[in-house]
């Protein structure tokens, strides 16, 4: 699917870069061209764009983020072409390779930088619970285990009511050590009622990809064995709170999950006035779940869209909550954009962040 998505945004790729590359041979270096030398300049640039079919790899990002700001420059360039300076850096590409590598740093930078996010929200069935969320770590993408224990004696100072990890901790890229060694790092988060863990698709869709270190079972056994609870279509009951853990919805319909109902079915009857948190890894169902009286759901998988614009994209294009909070009277959604991100180390389109949720 990527590659059929690939194929289809370098054809405008090729197009623009063949005519840039071709103004600055005639408008530069004086240089005209004919048909024959754009139909062999065209014929290099598809060969250096088709690498780029793949968006998942790294090169595809580059390529992408260099198209896509050349555009914005060339619109920008009606106006200020009157600019000499403006004028010469833009056709020699010079502005453009320069605005692309500022973006992609401040991209890496963003992605390690990890940030508190906290949302204040009230209710009349609890008072003073603090929960700590991380979502979309995908271990070693962009942080090592030294920096995530860093962070979790970050969180650690918090002392909080609990600590949720909202799915993609892991993913099939993460070196069984570093799922190993993460996995105690993160029991060591202190809080007062424990930790809980659902899976996330690449976590428990780990199974599906070639040459994997580990699947969902080692991964839950490791969880486990520090102290974190593993809950798929369970529910927890405390004093005076409900955590529902729910499988993640599968893209593929092979991994079927309970309906919300059926879970908050499972709740004692003198337990059915708690406050009650679902886990989901990804943000579905809100209105249904503030509907049947849920009060918080706590969710991840956007990364808050990852790269630029794609939230602002998804935002306009469906009804998902990239990321931030959403009211729906007394129930509240948060989706995380994340401590990290997928495949490779550049976030620019939201900061990479842990939550803290303070209810009184």
């Amino acid at each position: 699917m990527y590659r059929y998505m690939g194929l289809i945004a370098i054809i405008p790729g090729v197009i623009y870069f063949t005519f840039f590359i071709n103004r600055f041979m005639r408008s530069v270096l004086n240089i005209h061209t004919n048909r024959f030398y754009l139909i062999i300049l065209a014929i290099i640039v598809t060969i250096v764009s088709i690498p780029a079919m793949n968006t998942l790899e790294l090169y595809g990002v580059i390529y992408y983020h260099l198209l896509v700001i050349t555009l914005i420059l060339e619109f920008l360039n009606i106006w200020l072409q009157r600019f000499n300076i403006y004028r010469f850096t833009f056709i020699t590409g010079i502005l453009g390779v320069l605005v692309t590598v500022l973006c992609l740093g401040y991209g890496y930078y963003n992605i390690k930088h990890v940030v508190a996010t906290t949302y204040d929200l009230s209710s009349d069935k609890i008072d003073d619970l603090k929960i700590i969320e991380i979502a979309d770590l995908h271990m070693s993408t962009s942080l090592d285990v030294l920096q995530l224990q860093k962070y979790c004696d970050e969180m650690s100072e918090l002392n909080a009511d609990l600590v949720v990890l909202t799915g993609d901790i892991f993913d099939e890229n993460t070196p069984l050590d570093d799922m190993v060694d993460a996995s105690k790092a993160l029991s060591t988060i202190k809080n007062k009622l424990g930790i809980y863990y659902v899976y996330g698709n690449h976590d428990n869709g780990s199974r599906n990809f070639d040459d994997v270190a580990f699947g969902p079972e080692e991964i839950k056994e490791n969880l486990e064995k520090n102290g974190i609870t593993v809950l798929e279509d369970e529910v927890i009951t405390l004093d005076k709170i409900n955590i529902i853990g729910r499988k993640d919805a599968s893209f593929w319909g092979n991994n079927p999950r309970l309906a919300t109902s059926e879970l908050l079915a499972m709740i004692p009857e003198d337990k059915r006035d708690n406050y009650t948190i679902i886990l989901d890894h990804q943000p579905l169902d809100l209105d249904e779940n503030a509907a049947l009286g849920i009060d918080l759901q706590l969710s991840g998988h956007t990364h808050g869209g990852q790269l630029f614009p794609m939230g602002i994209v998804q935002s306009l294009t469906s009804d998902t909550l990239i990321r931030g909070q959403r009211t729906i009277h007394d129930f509240t959604a948060i989706t995380s954009s994340g401590m990290a991100g997928w495949r490779y180390p550049i976030k620019t389109g939201a900061p990479s962040e842990y939550v803290i949720i303070n209810v009184k």
